[in-house]
């Protein structure tokens, strides 16, 4: 039998040492998959105990199962949200500024990281930042969900706006939600307080008009109906609303206190149409006497001259007895004597009576 040639054994040689090679890179390859694998269950079982922790409010221990699912995984952005938060729970803002910077840095559209570095930023009293991000993760990028999440970022915004009292901005976040925000009745009836709190009271009104159609023994919906319609001066309207919303929820508290000071407007408003003028003239008289009582509290016992005309004039006119043909007139010249008495006492007092008071309403509607 002839011996194989020395090409044959050479080719032969060479394909075993190919076949040993590719041999050799796939158990490379499996042994890479099998560390790839359990270096991401690892990552995880980290990850899902961090997660448990912060439910637990144990945001320093959470911390420190994250940062080892980071160093496992570190490009996870989950990780590095869910990092982020935690440190935000701690209370380490600087920390969970720069984990949501490094974010935002490789992508600025991500709505969850933009979210959190705005409440990373309300902790710190950075409020103008703040309010920059939270529109960021309003028109963000959400992985799931995006809508609801929108809408969550917009109405945490809507209620830092209304915690400080920025009336304008406010209503500019409220106007484009009246359309897609839940139309369950508890959203419904927030977003009609949010538009009195942005000093809209007719988008108020609209609103719970609006629920009444749906639910007509709803108590919030006339109680706040009433406060729109008192705060457009329909006074009259605000007590027959108020009164509705008693009937309906006789315990409720803030349909009590509002239908008292709209009754206590209803007795002092000398405006008001029907009024004989004997009624007119005894309501003037009650303003002079309130607007002295209001001034007199702020200047003491020594007022200037100026001011002590003013009281001097406030006890003719309680002790004069007007005709019933001068009744008409005297309750002019009180009417006159109150707003000149308002007046110093907004110039006097410090700080000046609260512009939202019953007398203050009656006084405004007076000048106009």
């Amino acid at each position: 039998m002839a011996a194989p040639s020395p090409a044959r054994s050479f080719l032969g040689t060479i394909s075993l040492v190919f076949l040993a090679i590719g041999a050799m890179f796939a158990i490379d390859m499996f042994l890479a998959n099998t560390q790839r694998v359990e270096s991401h269950v690892a990552a995880a079982r980290l990850f899902r105990q961090g997660r448990d922790l912060m439910q637990l409010g144990r945001n320093a221990e959470a911390i420190e199962q994250i940062k080892g699912a980071i160093a496992i995984e570190r490009g996870n952005r989950d990780y590095l949200r869910a990092l982020a938060q935690a440190q935000l729970s701690a209370g380490h803002t600087a920390a969970a500024e720069s984990t949501l910077a490094d974010l935002l840095q490789s992508d600025s559209t991500d709505g969850l990281a933009s979210l959190i570095m705005a409440r990373v930023l309300v902790k710190e009293g950075r409020f103008a930042e703040a309010i920059s991000y939270f529109h960021r993760a309003v028109y963000g990028h959400w992985n799931q969900a995006a809508a609801d999440n929108q809408l969550r970022a917009r109405f945490e915004l809507i209620d830092l706006l209304a915690q400080r009292n920025s009336k304008e901005e406010l209503l500019a976040e409220l106007l484009p939600i009246q359309d897609y925000a839940p139309s369950d009745l508890k959203t419904r009836t927030r977003l009609g307080g949010l538009f009195l709190l942005a000093g809209s009271p007719v988008r108020a009104a609209e609103v719970f008009r609006g629920i009444l159609r749906d639910a007509p023994s709803n108590a919030d919906a006339f109680d706040g109906l009433g406060e729109a319609e008192f705060d457009r001066g329909n006074y009259l309207l605000a007590q027959r609303d108020f009164q509705a919303a008693l009937r309906l929820a006789p315990d409720q508290q803030a349909a009590r206190q509002d239908l008292d000071r709209c009754e206590e407007l209803l007795t002092l408003d000398p405006t008001l149409r029907g009024l004989a003028p004997a009624e007119r003239l005894g309501r003037s008289l009650k303003l002079v006497e309130l607007t002295q009582k209001q001034t007199s509290q702020c200047t003491g016992p020594n007022p200037s001259p100026e001011l002590q005309e003013l009281f001097d004039q406030a006890v003719r006119a309680a002790e004069a007895h007007v005709s019933a043909a001068r009744q008409s007139e005297a309750a002019e010249s009180n009417l006159d004597l109150a707003e000149q008495l308002w007046q110093a006492a907004r110039k006097e007092c410090a700080p000046p009576p609260p512009s939202d008071s019953p007398l203050a309403l009656v006084m405004a509607r007076i000048a106009q």
